[in-house]
């Protein structure tokens, strides 16, 4: 399996998501964890017009810091207690909502003569991470007497563990909030980050409260679209990048298996099936272990996605145009899960197309 990516196009898309922000007043951290900390995509997104990335994971801040990419980095993912020594030797903010953490990032940048930035997450009813909102003004109180630490902002997530869609009105509450807490605290935040990229629409149709000035994105600059909403962005590129597998057994065979009962399947999911008759079927090297297959889309005409196993994905050839024969490399658009998880496999060729000079 081949994993083709077009910096070029990325750094197109960045420029379009930076200028249409800019425009409403909103900054943004463009997201390279999709694919590792990728030193030539986060480039891409620098020429851009990006100023600050944000990573979830502390190798992928050692890769582009060993590539000399030395803008701010911000840890999207909460730091790991464990590691907050690192965290503010690579980092230069991080989103918090742990009181124990921040303490320790503090203790860590005290240590290394060094200022800390922290935004404090907030609850938004998503349920992934943030402080409650009953808790906001007396953690971020807390926050803000940590030596070595400057609470610069206020965040919040959705759509990402509950479905929870952004709105106007949940984007209107976490602004309500954030003018709570900075009257009981007697001071305006610098950031305040209304989400990623499923907030872009807000940005796109004037309707993001002006209290909201920042966002983290990473699938509107790296696939031009959102797929929470499927909101129409202005991105001049949808097609970044592409997968390549090649086709290894190429038969007739019946479409509805037989031979005993129907059961799991080799990812713990029980399929379903209906009787097509035989179908010419298309057996390809590339299965669940090297990325989400479901989320590849055949650019040859007349191909449908059938299944897939550990080491092999299955598809309906019989249509296709032109015919699909064995030893044939086929095309693949693909959508962000795809790639979130086939760019951090070991047995994954990437050919990186580089930015225009």
């Amino acid at each position: 399996m081949r994993i083709e990516v077009d910096c070029e196009r990325i750094r197109r898309n960045a420029e379009v998501v930076v200028d249409m922000c800019a425009s409403h007043g909103v900054q943004i951290a463009g997201v390279t964890k999709c694919c590792c900390g990728e030193p030539e995509v986060a480039r891409a997104m620098l020429a851009g017009g990006v100023r600050t990335l944000g990573e979830s994971r502390l190798d992928n801040v050692r890769r582009l810091r060993k590539a000399g990419v030395d803008c701010d980095v911000l840890m999207v993912r909460l730091p790991p207690l464990s590691q907050a020594d690192e965290v503010v030797a690579l980092t230069q903010i991080s989103l918090n909502s742990e009181m124990e953490t921040v303490r320790a990032l503090g203790r860590a940048a005290r240590a290394q003569g060094l200022t800390h930035r922290v935004w404090m997450m907030v609850e938004m009813g998503d349920l992934r991470e943030g402080v409650m909102p009953e808790d906001a003004v007396a953690t971020a109180r807390a926050m803000e007497s940590v030596d070595g630490i400057e609470l610069e902002g206020i965040g919040a997530s959705l759509s990402c563990i509950g479905g929870i869609m952004p709105t106007r009105e949940n984007m209107q509450e976490l602004a309500a909030l954030v003018e709570q807490v900075e009257a009981a605290l007697g001071r305006r935040f610098r950031v305040v980050s209304g989400g990623h990229t499923g907030s872009l629409g807000f940005v796109y149709r004037g309707e993001l409260p002006s209290r909201v000035n920042q966002l983290r994105v990473g699938e509107g600059i790296l696939f031009g679209v959102d797929s929470i909403s499927w909101c129409e962005l202005p991105m001049p590129h949808r097609d970044t990048f592409k997968v390549y597998a090649e086709v290894i057994e190429l038969k007739d065979k019946p479409s509805l298996p037989y031979g005993g009962p129907i059961g799991i399947d080799a990812f713990n999911r029980v399929p379903t099936w209906e009787d097509h008759g035989i179908r010419r079927r298309a057996v390809l090297a590339v299965g669940e272990i090297d990325l989400q297959t479901d989320c590849l889309v055949p650019t040859r005409p007349g191909i449908s996605y059938v299944g897939a196993s550990s080491d092999h994905l299955v598809l309906d050839v019989t249509e296709a145009d032109p015919l699909v024969e064995l030893g044939d490399e086929l095309e693949f658009d693909v959508v962000y899960p795809a790639i979130s998880t086939g760019w951090s496999s070991v047995n994954t060729t990437k050919v990186i197309k580089p930015i225009k000079a």
